[in-house]
């Protein structure tokens, strides 16, 4: 409420909208306007342009074009198209069989409604520091697929993300798929968050990729969220692990000389630096069960 009682309501700015028919279609579109943005399921956007966070000129709908919209398996590598939802990638049968940690990732997305909309491209797209699937995308060793004018262009996801919303995305670019590496038998990706209600953004999370040889951590990548302006690996605190265990003051101290923490409405830098510290010893304790 503002002075004398008025009610202020949020509303988005003006722009216009087209709807895609082609991948080739939206990267012209997109090319002839640098100040449009891709619409998928909108549910990170819509909410951005009601806030005045995001201005664009135009809205362009890619999410019924339908070669976004395929999870296929080759040999060793799944893809999942941009415009797939986040609901469609957790009762897809390649991604139960060969990649189930992503749908333990993906129920921890928001609640259903925001899941049978939202894109698993957009979330990967957006980068939000807090969200769960940039981070996953960086800890599984993933491959971005973009396509612009000069055609089709890979990049790692671990390179992909710049700082708070910013990406390797370039104006005439479109992200079209997702490339996830399948894991080998000795090697396994665990995740946890610790946040307030089932749903929420988290006040910090993990994904870890561990490879074990000899029932011993062989290697150990931590890429830790919602703690800065980006999805962030650990490197020596990883190596620290591997070598000397865990310990609560070592794992603290080395992992604040690695992160940048960032505080927001959710929680401040200092605690998030406790709970990425706590979240490591959990990652550890469930690759024991």
């Amino acid at each position: 409420m503002g002075k004398g009682g008025e009610e202020f309501i949020m509303k988005s700015p003006d722009f216009c909208y087209y709807e895609a028919l082609s991948i080739e279609d939206a990267i012209k579109f997109k090319s002839n306007d640098l100040e449009s943005v891709i619409l998928a399921g909108g549910q990170s956007l819509v909410p951005a342009l009601n806030m005045r966070l995001s201005s664009p000129s135009c809205l362009i709908d890619i999410s019924k074009i339908k070669e976004l919209k395929n999870i296929t398996k080759d040999n060793d590598f799944i893809y999942i198209g941009s415009a797939v939802t986040h609901s469609e990638v957790m009762q897809n049968k390649i991604i139960i069989d060969h990649l189930p940690v992503l749908i333990d990732v993906l129920d921890m997305v928001a609640h259903p409604a925001i899941r049978n909309k939202g894109t698993h491209g957009g979330s990967i797209a957006y980068g939000d520091p807090a969200a769960e699937l940039p981070a996953f995308a960086v800890a599984a060793n993933a491959e971005i697929i973009l396509m612009g004018l000069n055609g089709i262009r890979t990049i790692q996801a671990s390179d992909f993300y710049h700082g708070l919303f910013e990406t390797d995305i370039q104006n005439d670019e479109i992200l079209t798929s997702i490339k996830y590496p399948i894991l080998k038998d000795n090697q396994k990706i665990l995740f946890d968050e610790i946040y307030r209600r089932h749903g929420d953004y988290a006040m910090a999370g993990v994904v870890a990729n561990i490879e074990i040889l000899n029932n011993e951590i062989n290697n150990l990548k931590l890429v830790f969220f919602a703690t800065g302006t980006k999805p962030e690996v650990a490197l020596k605190t990883s190596e620290l692990i591997i070598k000397d265990g865990y310990d609560y003051s070592n794992v603290k101290n080395m992992i604040k000389t690695e992160l940048d923490f960032e505080s927001d409405l959710n929680s401040n830098a200092e605690m998030k630096l406790h709970l990425a510290t706590i979240l490591t010893n959990k990652i550890l304790k469930l690759m024991e069960t």
